[in-house]
């Protein structure tokens, strides 16, 4: 088809769709570092629109590019042809089930809303990305998501029971643990899966709590014949996500948290592996570029103050989260000989405030005054939590080579941090 002939198939498809500039230069981003104008933006409101704008889509020859709310910092949600967002409608919630401790989620459900409506049942939805405030579900499963307490909850595949999808060719499907209506395509997998058993086996090793980028072939192999395992992750290249009936987890009963600040990153990362046996719940690490970012900010003032930021500035700091025995915990925590001091957060208040800051991380460098910002480079990427120090170590390595700072901020409990050089991309010489 020509591109006129496209246009006309997806406008023909009775679903809610942008063609205006406006809209696809909006659509051209993410919270990733790249662009990519797509030919147009399609809404649909359910199912019935779902399928009927990807038949057209792919009828017309039409790249399609599932998307959520764009938080994903790798451009998973940006590409030239058709961008399907389903976060501005499907965000219903039902079917409750506090037997089995289930929900069913629409794609757009946004994963605060979705805690919200949980907590006066004592449950929440176990991985807590920090864009919990923006992220959608349908997101999060494209993206096999999870948060500060990967240690305690895993990813989101770990908490998936049911997908309804739309696959290539506008077909409706549904599969779960104990069916689906896609019996050819789980043959196929489960055949490439046993085929390449020893090479997956010895590509994914144990020890990584995050998933890597690729497939969850892994995932496939140990429970084979459930498509949810290599759809979660999959970025909506293999399908789009409808809604989901996902798992719930307890409201910990009991929470502390205690703070441990560094002269270096590097020690805050020997730190992270010297607390693992004590089993946190979560370690995030928030360096003195991030910190900084709050100085002079009203929002952040009374986090300064609780921190004493002002008095005593570090250069990077451990925040550390126990659930069960959280006291117990905390007073092995103090006699550790790890940094220049430590802090107990007593309140939950407190608490509240450090976490604030911490999801705060992206906005805070991302508003950074001056034309050179911490920029997305290094990003979802995970190391064993062990390998840490030397993972750093290299990096930092690496920016002196070039002359720069560089942001590492993240769940360190998992291996994991968001390594942002500073750059001036007005340089040519940061450019290059």
């Amino acid at each position: 088809m020509t591109p006129t002939q496209q246009t006309a198939a997806l406008a023909a498809a009775g679903c809610e769709i942008a063609f205006d500039n406006l809209t696809r230069q909006l659509y051209a981003t993410d919270a990733s570092i790249y662009r990519v104008e797509p030919m147009a933006v399609a809404f649909p409101r359910g199912a019935k629109q779902a399928c009927s704008i990807i038949h057209a889509a792919t009828e017309a020859g039409v790249p399609i590019i599932p998307r959520g709310a764009g938080t994903g910092l790798a451009g998973g949600a940006l590409g030239e042809g058709l961008i399907v967002d389903f976060s501005r409608y499907n965000k219903q919630i039902s079917d409750l089930d506090l037997e089995r401790q289930t929900v069913r989620v629409g794609a757009g459900v946004v994963l605060d809303h979705l805690n919200h409506f949980l907590r006066p049942h004592g449950l929440c939805f176990g991985p807590d990305v920090a864009t919990s405030a923006r992220a959608t579900l349908g997101g999060m499963i494209a993206n096999n998501s999870s948060g500060a307490h990967t240690p305690v909850y895993g990813t989101t595949a770990d908490h998936v029971v049911e997908l309804d999808l739309v696959v290539a060719g506008g077909k409706f499907a549904k599969v779960s643990a104990t069916r689906d209506t896609l019996p050819h395509q789980r043959d196929l997998l489960e055949d490439i899966v046993q085929l390449n058993s020893l090479l997956l086996a010895e590509q994914y090793p144990p020890g990584l709590l995050k998933r890597w980028p690729g497939y969850g072939l892994d995932r496939c192999l140990r429970e084979p014949g459930n498509l949810v395992n290599i759809l979660c992750g999959s970025e909506g290249t293999l399908a789009a996500i409808l809604s989901a009936e996902v798992k719930l987890v307890p409201l910990p009963k009991e929470k502390g948290l205690g703070l441990i600040y560094f002269d270096s990153v590097r020690d805050a990362m020997q730190a992270t592996v010297d607390l693992l046996p004590l089993q946190p719940a979560a370690i995030e690490h928030i360096d003195r570029i991030l910190l900084d970012q709050t100085r002079g900010q009203l929002e952040f003032q009374a986090a300064r103050e609780l921190l004493d930021l002002d008095r005593q500035p570090c250069e990077s700091m451990l925040a550390v989260e126990f659930f069960d025995g959280a006291a117990d915990r905390l007073a092995e925590l103090r006699k550790l000989n790890l940094g220049v001091r430590k802090k107990i957060i007593h309140t939950e208040a407190g608490a509240d405030m450090v976490w604030s800051l911490r999801k705060a991380g992206l906005s805070l460098l991302s508003g950074c005054k001056g034309p050179a910002k911490p920029l997305a480079g290094i990003e979802d990427t995970a190391v064993r939590p062990a390998q840490l120090p030397e993972y750093v170590a290299a990096l930092e390595d690496l920016m002196r080579r070039f002359g720069l700072r560089a942001s590492f901020y993240g769940h360190a409990a998992a291996g994991l941090l968001h390594v942002r050089p500073v750059l001036d991309l007005h340089s040519k010489e940061d450019a290059r």
